[in-house]
């Protein structure tokens, strides 16, 4: 069996409350590694959060036997969060719309299957680099992988915290991005609320994989965020997990790294699929008014 590390810290920030969460789970050698970041711009981002990490965890416990097929199960367990945390809004009084950006993780021995929506991220790093990392659901993230804009002024754009894709809202689930990889040792995962990356420039998220003390790094980059980002620092979550030593002594399969915010997806589908659960949110809003 493959030794790991993991740790997490939130931070409130200089906020007046904390609508992100985060979660680490152990259960049959399997890791479950999540971060929700509640959104704001809307009611109850603490109780859309809330509600996907008890969802997720609920999932997690409710398999019998080790998670055969830790994509399915992440799938069909993120699709159960939007539907419960779509249950908890409606079952408030007055009823409200909460929300959440959401990304989980898997880790079974050396495989790491994650799904994400939002822009909540994930972040493979390997031998002084980003190796993988999740592509945003904003319009940023586009402008940023046509080079329209850079990572600097991402941080600062207007639209930074539009975000295309959730879970809570519209009844319809989500359309969730997944991917995944086969850690070799000394890679680490790195799941963060945009309170992180946002604060942060890449170098100093790469420098967390140089550490030998996982737990102090993860709370120190936290810390970090904070103190950079005053006096507005938003909520800052992250939960990691480092790579201590290999399942097998076979040689690791090689892969190319891909480039930040690379996916498989189908880029005009995409657009369609976003298009699509726009007019449901803007027919849901016009339905209250």
């Amino acid at each position: 069996m493959p030794e790991h590390r993991t740790a997490f810290t939130n931070r409130l920030g200089n906020r007046s409350s904390n609508q992100d969460r985060c979660l680490v789970l152990n259960r049959s050698g399997q890791t479950l590694l999540v971060v929700a970041d509640g959104m704001g711009g809307h009611a109850r981002g603490d109780l859309a959060a809330q509600t996907a990490i008890d969802s997720l965890t609920a999932s997690f416990r409710r398999e019998s036997a080790r998670i055969a097929d830790p994509q399915a199960f992440l799938l069909h367990a993120l699709e159960t969060a939007h539907l419960d945390i779509v249950g908890a809004g409606n079952a408030q009084r007055p009823p409200v719309v909460p929300r959440t950006t959401c990304v989980a993780c898997l880790v079974d021995d050396n495989r790491a299957s994650w799904a994400h929506v939002g822009d909540s991220r994930l972040y493979l790093l390997r031998e002084g680099q980003v190796f993988r990392r999740t592509r945003d659901h904003t319009p940023l993230e586009e402008l940023l992988r046509t080079g329209v804009i850079s990572d600097d002024e991402m941080r600062s754009h207007p639209l930074r915290n539009s975000v295309s894709r959730c879970c809570g809202g519209c009844a319809h689930p989500p359309q969730i991005s997944m991917d995944s990889a086969e850690l070799q040792a000394g890679d680490t995962l790195l799941l963060c609320s945009d309170g992180l990356w946002s604060a942060l420039p890449e170098q100093q998220l790469i420098d967390l994989a140089g550490s030998d003390d996982l737990e102090a790094a993860t709370n120190q980059l936290a810390a970090l965020a904070e103190t950079t980002s005053y006096p507005h620092s938003d909520n800052i979550s992250l939960a990691t997990l480092r790579c201590m030593s290999a399942a097998t002594d076979k040689p690791a399969i090689p892969t190319a790294p891909s480039a930040p915010g690379a996916s498989p997806e189908d880029p005009v589908q995409q657009a369609i699929d976003d298009i699509h659960r726009a007019m449901l949110d803007y027919a849901s809003e016009m339905k209250k008014n």
